[in-house]
Formats: structure tokens, sequence, C-alpha cells
């Protein structure tokens, strides 16, 4: 078997027929009605991933997802919520803002193709999978940043240097990451293509699962302000732990990460 998947959902068609087609994908299948049968379920089964419905006949998904996301022997389990709650498409978006708010790793929204079901299953999946390996004892560092071209000079870099590298160009992408592979230390840029970095290090400080982490920000966003030292202000006050401006050699940059790594 490909892994254990936590069903809750009271709709019993709907969780009969997707159980079919994650079984004959080769994942084991159990399943709750409610958040009662869940939460026995989940002492019991130890998914590997949990598909989670927000309407529950004896609680609200969204709540349900924190209770089990600030659960110490349950908050490693990935959780997609698959819920037909929204009836239009501005509604879907702030049914998937709240599912983010509450800890959910991925949102989606019923009816679902099986192949886009199973895409993010298999995703969600192998993600934790391999966070959760404990392969080898590198330092691990999680890259922020939309300049491709430094990461990668600095993931050569660091790798060489035998730590472990992740990348991501987005400020939400890199949240999820986090919460998952929970580095050693984050590098971040302010300028990200969704939210800028420095709420990104805000909601990461304001977290008890990840305030600890070190942030790094490292960034060309001096240049385009009259006053360089207000982004440094902005990152102090965000809580950034270093502020480093680009542009800096991947030497330099080498010795302030094991200062801190």
């Amino acid at each position: 078997m490909k892994g254990k998947i936590l069903m809750i959902d009271d709709d019993v068609d709907f969780r009969e027929a997707t159980a079919k087609i994650l079984k004959f994908r080769g994942y084991d299948v159990v399943s709750a009605a409610n958040a009662r049968e869940a939460r026995l379920m989940l002492k019991k089964e130890k998914p590997d991933l949990i598909i989670l419905d927000i309407m529950l006949p004896d609680y609200d998904g969204f709540s349900l997802c924190t209770e089990i996301k600030e659960n110490t022997d349950f908050f490693e389990i990935p959780i997609l919520i698959l819920t037909a709650m929204s009836a239009k498409k501005t509604q879907k978006k702030y049914a998937e803002k709240i599912a983010i708010h509450h800890q959910a790793d991925e949102f989606a929204e019923k009816p679902i193709e099986p192949k886009e079901l199973i895409a993010r299953v298999h995703g969600l999946m192998t993600r934790s999978q391999v966070v959760n390996s404990d392969f080898s004892d590198k330092t691990k560092i999680l890259f922020i940043d939309s300049d491709h071209d430094f990461m990668r000079a600095m993931r050569k870099v660091l790798e060489e240097k035998n730590y472990e590298v992740e990348t991501t160009d987005t400020g939400k992408g890199g949240i999820m990451m986090i919460k998952t592979m929970f580095p050693q230390l984050i590098i971040i840029d302010p300028i990200l293509s969704d939210i800028d970095g420095f709420s990104v290090c805000r909601e990461l400080k304001s977290d008890k699962k990840t305030f600890h982490i070190p942030i790094l920000m490292v960034t060309a966003f001096t240049q385009q302000l009259s006053d360089p030292d207000f982004a440094k202000t902005l990152a102090t006050n965000h809580k950034v732990d270093e502020f480093i401006p680009k542009p800096i050699k991947p030497e330099q940059l080498l010795e302030k990460i094991q200062q801190y790594a």
C-alpha cells in the first residue's frame, strides 16, 4: 500500500466513490462521518493523509483542522480540505483563505476530477514522506526568493558544504513547506509573487511551532527606496533575525549562514 488515508465526510456516496478511486491507485482508505468518529480513527489508524470536508454534522471542519494541527501527535499529517462549501468563485477564494488560516495543507472544491484528486494526494503524501524521513543529519535551509539564479548559485555552494537546500518562489509555498519540513534556517526576500516576505516573517515568528527558526532577509529592496535604512527597519519590525542587502557573494552569505545554522 502507498499509504493510509482518513476521509472525514458525512456524504456516504462521495466517501464510497472517492475510496474506490484511491484504493484502485493503491491507497488504504478509512473513513469517518463526523468529528467524533474522526478523533477516534486518528488515534486508532494513524493515517498518512487526511481528506476533510468542512460541513460536518457535529463540528465544522475548519476547527477540526486546527485541532489536529495543534496536536503534537498528529500535526505532521497533511490535510486536504475538500468541500462543496462555495457556490461562487469569490466564495471559493474566501473559503480557501479560511482553510489556510486553519493550517490546512491544501484546499480543493467538489466536484473534483479523479486525476486532480490523485495528483493532490500524491503530492501531499510524497512531500510528507520526504519531510518525515531521516535520511541524513544535514542542516536544512529553505530559500524563499523570486530570483531563481540567486537560489541556484546558493544551492550549489551550500550543497557542496553538505547542507540540505529547498527552494520556493512564493510566500504561501514557503509557509506550507516550513510547517512541514521545519528547516533550521530560512533565507527570504521580501519581494515575492504573492504575499510579501515581511508578512511571511511576522506570521512565522508569531507561530509557536516556527518562531525559533532564524530568518535571514537577503534582498535588493534597499535599491528601490529613497531611504535604504527603511527596509532594515521594516525587517526588524517584522522580527527578522538579520537583514542582508544584495548584492552579496555566495561565499559571504555562507559565512552569515554558518553563524545561524
